[in-house]
């Protein structure tokens, strides 16, 4: 494994901003603190060595890099999901 691989806490964090246009509304997403959302973009972004977000003030936009990023997280997530669900049916199955 890559030593800067993210962890999926941050992934998650990353996603959930950009698709409810806030920290606040994240962190109510995802049941944390809207300071763990922070710090969890913080890490992520220092561990990829790369600005994933603009802010400005309360707004904030993706970067060039935050684009590219967004479309990776979103298809692992779902590939995620897709094995979540895969592991669920195996053991309805053997249940």
């Amino acid at each position: 494994m890559n030593r800067n691989m993210p962890e999926i806490r941050q992934v998650l964090a990353f996603v959930a901003i950009v698709e409810t246009g806030s920290f606040t509304l994240a962190a109510k997403r995802l049941n944390l603190t809207q300071s763990a959302i922070s710090h969890s973009l913080r890490s992520l972004e220092d561990s990829l060595s790369v600005r994933l977000l603009d802010r400005k003030g309360k707004s904030h936009s993706l970067t060039r890099s935050g684009e590219v990023f967004l479309k990776h997280s979103r298809a692992v997530l779902s590939e995620l999901d897709l094995a979540v669900r895969n592991m669920d049916a195996l053991q309805q199955r053997a249940g």
